[in-house]
């Protein structure tokens, strides 16, 4: 997966708690938080983290039709065409959403967390006649829009056969389904069985299979592949909203489809409006003024403007699916061959006040809000049943290696030859504030922490597309510091549809963005053998089994622990703070996989 770039609004630390910090000192900071945990004292037992707690339940309401949704945007979306930029990333998929169909979806969750469940889309039923062949069946309601040259005529097994070639034809996007591109991804080949029905042939046994679908084919009409529609100006699909206008740096605006197959009663908004806005304090006035009405204030401002502004609620929602890691470097040489090193850095971490700096947590506790802390182990807590709390007595004894203890750290270290005289020094390399305005503090704050166990670790920001995406997160594990040899990286973890599918798409040595390289291959044959299972506690005791290794054995070494997701929504609003996605990764209320925006309603109109 392509790391993306995220916006200051969906950073973890806004731009003031992060100078906040940085006024304070982050040494200062862990002092106060770590008061009575010196190096030679031994670390509290971790409390289990409570399942995800999304808004609290409330009597069933009858949605209203009518009203436009309204939420921002900091940058223009990389192509209107699913398939041309970057691959569109979380914000121009959402876009893509709205008027694109995929044959498969990912279920959302109704006041409680998202399952995982794959639903259909524009697929009305599908079938598996044999491990590798899935046979699906169109809506014969889904329709394009009434304007030439397609006026109105229904989606067809064509429009599916004719994206899938243009998906081929897309290096940046190809290896997530093709066979031909990647032999670990699933399709062969989809081909027409008739008007209305698709045959999708396997390479294997792949219980993913349907998950990737879910998020990577938006079908286009055959007629704009074939360059009677500009789809780089235009969106034409079978979605429930149709693109209504588009302003570059302004704004995009979608309006409601009366024919949308999901219909007649939805979508229940005539519209959706996203203002392309990158100033915080612009935000604040905004929202303020209910021009904007969820996704749009800085976590740190949410307590005081929930007092200022009686129309509105804090929403909580599932924690997010991108597992930030120290993912280090296996060249030949490098210090984190040893699996000393890896799990002592790993115990120099205090996950927990990690947690504390980045989100502040406690400051919901006076408005009635408790946010929990998940440790990512190194699957993120946002992937549900899939996601085993390191802090629960069930994973066992490999739990010990995430739980903070400067002195066993110290112990380790000592043990392979690394002592005060002869310190550990590494370089962690990140790409400055791409991932989120929070990165810099995030590094700052890991090497404030490993100080303490006696790690010298350089904080060193590259640039992100001359030299951290071809030379580090694709360097297949192979590259060095800048300061020293020793080196390491900190990514994001991109989020998967599918918790086997982070896997397969982080751990394996031929994946674009490996994290292990050719380290572990006994851990990728423990991932190919789980990737024909389908039955669900079988796939959720896999996965667990995965997460429980590659925690024992330190595969990497996870550093990104994570609250639920947090928002000010206006009351009048109803949606955003009920309805879960599937695999939520940057925005609240926003998903690329889940149908979401259809569901939502005003009470009174904003």
């Amino acid at each position: 997966m392509e790391p993306r770039k995220t916006t200051p609004l969906h950073a973890s630390v806004s731009r003031r708690r992060a100078l906040a910090i940085a006024t304070t000192g982050t040494a200062g900071l862990l002092g106060a938080a770590l008061i009575g945990c010196s190096a030679g004292s031994k670390a509290p037992a971790p409390a289990e983290s409570k399942a995800a707690a999304p808004s609290a339940a409330a009597a069933p309401e009858t949605p209203k039709r009518g009203g436009t949704l309204r939420y921002s945007v900091d940058q223009n979306p990389d192509s209107l065409n699913p398939y041309l930029g970057l691959g569109g990333g979380a914000t121009a998929g959402a876009f893509h959403q709205n008027v694109y169909s995929t044959m498969f979806a990912f279920e959302p969750g109704f006041k409680q967390a998202a399952s995982g469940k794959v639903i259909g889309d524009a697929a009305t039923s599908w079938e598996q006649p044999d491990p590798l062949t899935v046979i699906v069946r169109l809506n014969p309601k889904a329709k394009f829009d009434q304007r030439a040259p397609l006026n109105g005529r229904a989606l067809n097994a064509e429009d599916v056969v004719q994206t899938w070639k243009l998906y081929l034809a897309t290096p940046t996007q190809a290896t997530g389904l093709s066979n031909k591109a990647n032999p670990d991804a699933p399709v062969t080949s989809i081909e027409a069985v008739d008007a209305s029905t698709v045959r999708i042939r396997l390479a294997a046994s792949d219980a993913t299979a349907l998950s990737r679908l879910g998020g990577a084919l938006r079908i286009l009409p055959a007629e704009g592949i074939a360059g009677q529609i500009d789809l780089a100006k235009e969106m034409r699909g079978t979605g429930a909203f149709m693109l209504d206008s588009y302003h570059p740096g302004v704004s995009l605006k979608f309006k409601r489809n009366p024919d949308w197959f999901g219909g007649p009663d939805k979508p229940y908004v005539d519209a959706i409006e996203n203002p392309i806005i990158s100033a915080q304090a612009q935000l604040d006035v905004q929202f303020r003024a209910r021009k904007l009405q969820w996704s749009s204030v800085a976590n740190e401002n949410i307590p005081q403007f929930a007092k200022d502004l009686p129309g509105t609620e804090i929403a909580v929602g599932t924690p997010n699916t991108r597992s930030p890691l120290i993912s280090p470097s296996f060249s030949p040489g490098q210090p984190w061959h040893d699996i000393r090193v890896r799990r002592a850095v790993s115990m120099a971490i205090d996950r927990d006040t990690l947690a504390d700096v980045l989100f502040n947590p406690r400051q919901f506790d006076a408005l009635g809000v408790k946010l929990n802390v998940f440790w990512n182990a190194p699957l993120s807590g946002g992937y549900g049943a899939f996601w085993l709390d390191p802090k629960s007595p069930k994973f066992g004894p490999a739990s010990a290696y995430l739980t903070h203890n400067v002195a066993e750290s110290t112990k380790m270290l000592a043990a392979a030859g690394y002592t005060s005289a002869k310190p550990l020094e590494f370089d962690l390399l990140y790409p400055g504030t791409t991932y989120g305005t929070d990165w810099p503090t995030r590094a700052e704050t890991l090497q404030s922490m490993l100080k303490q166990a006696g790690v010298k670790m350089n904080a060193v920001s590259i640039d992100y597309a001359t030299e951290y995406v071809p030379k580090i997160f694709r360097g297949k594990t192979l590259f060095k510091g800048r300061n020293v040899d020793a080196a390491a990286h900190l990514v994001s973890g991109g989020g998967s549809s599918d918790a086997l599918l982070y896997y397969l798409n982080f751990y394996t040595a031929k994946a674009a963005s490996t994290a292990t390289g050719t380290e572990f291959p006994e851990f990728e044959e423990m991932i190919r053998k789980q990737m024909p299972v389908t039955e669900f506690n079988a796939r959720v005791e896999g996965v667990h089994n995965l997460s429980r290794y590659a925690v024992d054995n330190m595969l990497v070494v996870p550093a990104g622990p994570y609250t639920e997701f947090i928002d000010l929504v206006w009351k009048d609003l109803r949606g955003p703070q009920e309805w879960n996605p599937w695999s939520p990764s940057i925005r609240f209320g926003i998903s690329y996989i889940s149908l979401l925006f259809q569901n939502y309603w005003f009470r009174n109109q904003m």
